[in-house]
């Protein structure tokens, strides 16, 4: 089966090292980490992405900017928020506008990175849109 290609953005550097090593741990996936959303956008131009993982709250480029000019560039590639304690109004308008998927970081570790990987296959290989 072929690796599902991540990009996923966050300022927290520790995070990004410790998602990367979760998901690659069986090969299914190949995880490429940035901390900044210009940077993002300029390996979504340069690179072949199944997926953009993201944090919401960032430094410079927020995650709802980054998400609409990644849809300018791939208009179809799926989009998930990752991210901390959001209010609820934001988590409203993200899910209402029909293109995003949000899994909110915490909680049994083991739990979370398994209910991610699912989010992210059920994206990708299942051709299920909005993500």
């Amino acid at each position: 089966m072929k690796e599902i290609r991540v990009l996923y953005v966050d300022d927290d550097q520790s995070f990004l090292e410790i998602v990367k090593v979760i998901l690659e741990k069986d090969g299914e996936f190949s995880v490429t980490l940035t901390q900044k959303g210009d940077e993002a956008l300029n390996l979504l131009v340069e690179g072949d992405y199944d997926i953009v993982l993201s944090d919401c709250r960032m430094i410079r480029m927020d995650g709802v900017t980054l998400r609409e000019k990644a849809r300018e560039l791939h208009p179809a590639m799926p989009f998930i928020f990752f991210t901390g304690k959001q209010k609820e109004e934001g988590i409203s308008k993200l899910l209402n506008d029909g293109l995003t998927w949000y899994l909110q970081k915490g909680g049994d570790p083991a739990v979370l990175f398994e209910r991610l990987a699912d989010q992210i296959r059920t994206c990708v290989r299942e051709d299920v849109l909005p993500c």
